[in-house]
């Protein structure tokens, strides 16, 4: 990939993070291309599953 991997930093409220099985809107865009090499998560209890769809990017939160 040119410029090296596209990584998306996504930092969660330390205090109240949101809850194992949440989907995040994190890209809202009529059109979205290309795709993220990884996600990066502030925890050390989640990461994050990217959910492509045609609006833009959520992201589901699952134990890791």
């Amino acid at each position: 990939m040119p410029g090296g991997p596209a990584v998306l930093p996504l930092r969660l409220h330390t205090e109240r993070p949101p809850a194992e099985g949440s989907t995040l809107p994190v890209v809202d865009a009529p059109r979205l291309r290309g795709r993220f090499s990884r996600i990066a998560v502030n925890s050390d209890g989640l990461r994050a599953v990217p959910v492509y769809t045609a609006e833009g990017l959520p992201v589901r939160l699952v134990e890791r």
